[in-house]
């Protein structure tokens, strides 16, 4: 802050430059840089306060903040404050960073500031405020009535600018869900779409365009001119929507980076077929990314996957996993990759260590090229291109089986350009333990300039200058105890203890008295403090211009980085995925274009892992649109159903992303889809009941599915009545069996479905054995043919601690129940929807009362009465919990009636 901003008139001519500021950036909270502070004002600073914990008050001394008159304010010290600003933007918020742009010591009057960089939940580049491993996107959409929707996403400290053309808001969510974005950029006029959003994910965090393109040839035009032959234009000019939506975020992130150019090149079109599509629902029921109770990475399957070494290739792991491959071709590839680096176990050792000391070439490419990285971050940068020829020489030892026709882009080859160059100038320009400051120097190697060498030696003191003019002082003076020295209050000094002040010379001007002795200055010495005072800035200042060059010399290279960072990601996950094949004993899959899934010893990743040595019981499972399409699967709770099923989607999704999988054999016919319905509770955010959820899935698959999915369900039907459950089940297996035709898995607790198989040619049953052993359930967790006949509930409840008495009085029932079932009391097997005896919801006519139900004695009197009570009321105006209310007092007249008659 210049000194005179303190002043009396200046407090208002700081505020209005504030406010100007303000004014450009509404919907962000402003720091304002005032030294070495950051401060917020007026409701900034009120929020601000409240949310992290701040102390306001107020810029007009004295007055209490709360006054209308008082100016709100608070602050927090410039070197703390990425906590802060990585708080806020964890409650979605958004943070203008107003920084001053002149040196206050040599400015009269205010200082310029302005905004050098908007911080935004999806656009940080604060390295320790990212999950290295987890990408940070920021995304947009839009509509068009030809093109339907397009999506567009870029992470900005990557590089990574992605959109996709999707033709129903369905399918717009799931592709929103598999981007998994921080931040959603809308613009004014399209609030039907920014509410659609909104409702699917309430909590992710939208922001507003400043300038949208009207039109999708200006957007167009526009990406041509920020991209050039980056933009696939002839492409993108066939999707309206998808170019709307890539301008609106390439233009939102520009408007973040206000004083340096962002580290995109390109833009990737991809199409959704060209992936395995895997929705929100399958990827949150196969816990792909995190679990569903907690949301925590741990226990996912990307966690138990992921033996990258470097923060980079756990990003591109975590891209793979989420988009599978449908190409059986470049699924072969990657397959190959892994394959040569299980076989050359030793070269795998040695490529994984040198992918160890690897730095985020990535992002720290980007950061150079938005002018934020430190001389810290180009030291790991040089350090990292430094290793690779080594590691290119690990790779060499696993590519040696290659014959000359073989392609040489096998994933496994970094190409021609190392970065040498770069990495030359890096290592002989800074020094290895070079800090991420750059405000006090040190960290220029020496020999890089003559110059600042001699600078350095001038401001470290010169101590033999220093030596000479002690030595020629005592001569001169006669003092043999005279002695220079220095201190941060008075600098350079002579200090000459009491017994010789009478030989002081009258060129020395005494400057302070100690108990012993008195100190002096010399204007010799002031030159000389002068000059390395001089020195110091002089050196600090070369120090950085050497620094910034360098940095430029980086971002001019970002492109190249890029391209070589994603080099070393892919064969890292390569690496990584042939360590977890050896660890665990995964083998390569057969995968081709077919519709057999054909898996032998199957296990599941995940549950494996955390079972005891050898406590997983592996398991085969055949899948084919010919003559096994719907395996129904049967067997009592905790038997391993749901861990059989998803172990078969999870080995397709790990087969088609280019991964080994845990089987003794495997064969994949190339699925486009994974679906699954795999328990769930009440939605209570969107109002929606345990069985609503149910079905409104069941009803996403039963829509989207083809022949060349695979569906796994569990349990369809269970969140209503048994017969109503028995009945949609039935109605399920046979659409999918008769209509889609999808390999399916469909484990279920209802027995008579297991009748399907005498009906439908391609329903086999098969069922995961237990054993009721003395009292007790046993599970074996095999799957055998045939299915289960009974469910073993009531064991299950006893092996959970349910109470004796009550474990017998449920087997006491169970018999009856199973009685009444062999009497012909129950639903056909074959004919489960023909003996419903529950009131339907929308069913209007009133069904006969079954055979069985008992007719109650009452007198004249009661009937009428309660006749009376109905013929009075009005239905439409009865709410569900009035009319249960009313049919539960006539129900208590009848019986109260029937017990009290003779």
């Amino acid at each position: 802050m210049a000194a005179n901003e303190k002043s009396d008139g200046a407090p208002t001519a700081l505020m209005r430059q504030y406010l100007e500021v303000k004014a450009r950036h509404p919907d962000a909270l402003l720091f304002f840089r005032l030294g070495d502070f950051y401060e917020m004002f007026y409701e900034d600073a009120v929020y601000a306060a409240r949310v992290l914990g701040l102390t306001l008050t107020s810029r007009d001394k004295g007055k209490d903040p709360e006054k209308e008159d008082a100016v709100p304010m608070c602050g927090v010290p410039h070197h703390a404050a990425q906590g802060y600003i990585a708080k806020l933007t964890e409650l979605g918020h958004r943070v203008a960073l107003c920084e001053q742009l002149e040196d206050p010591r040599t400015v009269k009057g205010i200082v310029k500031r302005d905004v050098v960089r908007v911080i935004t939940p999806g656009v940080i580049i604060d390295e320790e405020t990212l999950d290295p491993r987890t990408p940070n996107f920021v995304a947009a959409v839009a509509a068009d009535p030809r093109d339907g929707y397009g999506v567009a996403f870029a992470d900005v400290t990557t590089g990574d600018f992605r959109a996709t053309s999707v033709q129903s808001r369905e399918a717009l969510i799931d592709e929103l869900a598999r981007v998994e974005p921080n931040e959603l950029v809308v613009v004014d006029g399209e609030a039907e779409l920014a509410a659609l959003v909104r409702k699917a994910y309430g909590r992710l965090p939208q922001s507003r365009l400043k300038r949208a393109d009207a039109t999708a040839e200006e957007a167009l035009a526009w990406l041509e001119d920020a991209l050039g032959a980056g933009l696939p234009r002839e492409a993108l000019s066939r999707l309206p929507a998808v170019a709307l939506a890539a301008a609106r975020v390439l233009r939102y992130a520009r408007e973040t980076q206000v004083l340096a150019p962002l580290p995109i090149a390109r833009l990737e079109l991809y199409h959704r077929d060209e992936h395995l599509i895997i929705d929100e629902q399958a990827r949150a029921h196969l816990e792909l990314t995190a679990t569903m109770l907690g949301g925590r990475r741990e226990g996912s399957l990307l966690h138990t996957l992921d033996a990258t070494c470097s923060p980079m290739g756990g990003r591109l792991l975590r891209r793979w996993l989420l988009f599978p491959l449908l190409d059986v071709a470049a699924i072969r590839r990657r397959l190959d990759a892994v394959e040569r680096l299980v076989a050359h176990h030793g070269a795998r050792d040695e490529v994984r260590r040198h992918l160890g000391a690897q730095g985020d070439v990535e992002r720290l490419a980007s950061r150079a090229r938005l002018g934020v990285a430190t001389p810290r971050d180009l030291v790991v940068l040089g350090r990292s291109l430094a290793r690779l020829p080594s590691l290119v020489e690990a790779l060499s030892q696993a590519r040696q089986d290659l014959v000359p026709e073989d392609p040489a882009h096998d994933g496994l080859d970094l190409g021609p350009d190392l970065g040498g160059d770069l990495a030359h100038a890096l290592l002989t320009t800074l020094d290895d333990n070079a800090s991420a400051s750059t405000k006090e120097g040190g960290y220029v190697l020496a020999g890089v300039s003559p110059e600042l060498d001699e600078l350095r030696a001038i401001a470290s003191g010169g101590r033999d200058r220093i030596a000479e003019i002690e030595a020629r002082e005592r001569t001169r003076t006669g003092i043999p105890s005279l002695k220079v020295k220095f201190n941060n209050v008075f600098g350079y000094f002579i200090e000459v203890t009491k017994t010789h002040l009478a030989s002081v010379p009258a060129d020395y001007v005494r400057k302070q008295t100690v108990a012993n002795a008195e100190r002096f200055v010399t204007a010799e010495l002031g030159e000389y403090e002068a000059k390395i005072l001089s020195a110091d800035e002089r050196r600090v200042a070369i120090e950085l211009g050497i620094f910034q060059a360098l940095r430029d010399q980086v971002a001019a290279a970002s492109d190249r980085l890029l391209a070589l960072g994603a080099k070393v990601a892919a064969v890292d996950v390569l690496a990584a995925l042939a360590e977890q094949a050896h660890r665990n004993g995964y083998v390569r899959p057969d995968v081709d274009d077919g519709e057999v899934l054909d898996l032998r010893e199957c296990r599941h990743p995940v549950v494996e892992r955390l079972a005891a040595a050898g406590g997983f019981v592996p398991n085969d499972v055949r899948l084919d649109t010919e003559t096994q399409q719907l395996l129904l699967v049967t067997g009592p709770n905790m038997a391993g159903k749901s861990t059989l099923i998803r172990q078969v989607a999870l080995s397709v999704i790990l087969a088609q992303m280019g991964s080994f999988v845990p089987a003794r054999s495997a064969r994949v016919g190339v699925c486009d889809r994974v679906f699954t319905r795999v328990g769930a509770g009440d939605n209570l955010a969107r109002g929606e009941s345990t069985f609503l959820v149910e079905m409104r899935e069941t009803a996403h698959i039963l829509r989207n599915a083809t022949r060349k999915s695979l569906v796994i369900l569990d349990e369809i039907g269970r969140g209503t009545s048994t017969y109503d459950g028995v009945s949609i089940a039935w109605a399920v297996a046979e659409h999918l069996h008769d209509r889609v035709g999808a390999r399916a898995l469909f484990a279920t607790h209802y027995h008579e479905l297991c009748a399907l198989s005498e009906l439908h040619p391609r329903v086999v049953n098969v069922a995961v054995a237990a054993r009721e052993w003395n009292g007790d359930v046993v599970f074996l967790r095999k799957l055998m043919p045939g299915g289960a006949n009974r469910s073993f509930g009531v064991e299950v409840a006893k092996l959970a601690g349910l109470p004796d008495v009550v474990v017998a009085r449920a087997q006491e029932i169970l018999r009856t129940l199973e009685s009444d079932r062999a009497g012909g009391r129950g639903p056909s097997p074959a004919k489960p929807a023909q003996e419903l005896p529950q009131l339907g919801l929308f069913d209007g006519a009133r069904r006969p009362t079954p055979a069985a139900a008992p007719v109650l004695p009452a007198p004249l009197a009661v009937l009428e009465d309660i006749v009376a009570r109905l013929h009075a009321v009005q239905p439409d105006d009865l709410s569900p919990r009035a009319a249960w209310a009313l049919v539960e007092e006539l129900r208590k007249k009848l019986t109260s009636t029937d017990s009290s008659a003779p």
